[in-house]
């Protein structure tokens, strides 16, 4: 056996976990994972990422299972779906305080968030390590890296309060430099 079996052997094994967590805590709200998935995609995306196309493209998922989930979300109020004031045919996806309750509580699931603690100062040198195997399998698959605004090429800090997105052509707050952005493009 070499030495990447039991690596990824252990990754699917965590992951196992992981997927089963969040379905206990879905199942208490009459949720499946699916939808505790576009809750906490949302609870972490900018506004150019929060349209139904965005959430079908991350979780990678069909149209329909989307389109099912944000109904299901929004009759159960998690979510709303507002109209874009200047394309009307687009619709971004907005969590309620319900919503954004429900991302806290369930994805990560606390026996993960307590596991990494627990590695103490290892956790700089593993997340490391597991961003540069995720974008080796994203350029490997041809997947959208979803990344965060401040890692992204056009992303430029003008202050400690703001920064620039060269695609966008917008000078926005650096807190939103911290969420998923649809459009991120590697450094």
């Amino acid at each position: 056996m070499n030495d990447i079996e039991p690596i990824c052997d252990i990754l699917e094994r965590i992951t196992t976990l992981y997927r089963n967590e969040v379905r206990l805590v879905g199942v208490e709200h009459g949720l499946h994972p699916v939808h505790l998935e576009v809750i906490y995609y949302l609870s972490r995306c900018n506004k150019y990422s929060d349209t139904p196309a965005a959430v079908t493209e991350f979780l990678g998922i069909t149209k329909g299972t989307t389109s099912q989930s944000i109904s299901l979300l929004e009759t159960k109020g998690y979510l709303t779906k507002e109209k874009d004031p200047v394309d009307r045919r687009v619709s971004h996806l907005v969590l309620t305080p319900h919503g954004e309750a429900m991302a806290k509580k369930a994805i990560p699931p606390a026996s993960f968030k307590q596991g990494l603690e627990r590695l103490g100062g290892g956790n700089a040198q593993l997340k490391t390590q597991l961003e540069t195997l995720l974008r080796d399998i994203q350029r490997s698959t041809q997947s959208a890296s979803f990344g965060l605004c401040k890692t992204c090429k056009f992303h430029t800090p003008v202050s400690d309060a703001h920064f620039y997105c060269a695609l966008t052509k917008e000078t926005l707050v650096t807190d939103f430099g911290t969420l998923i952005c649809r459009e991120h493009s590697e450094v």
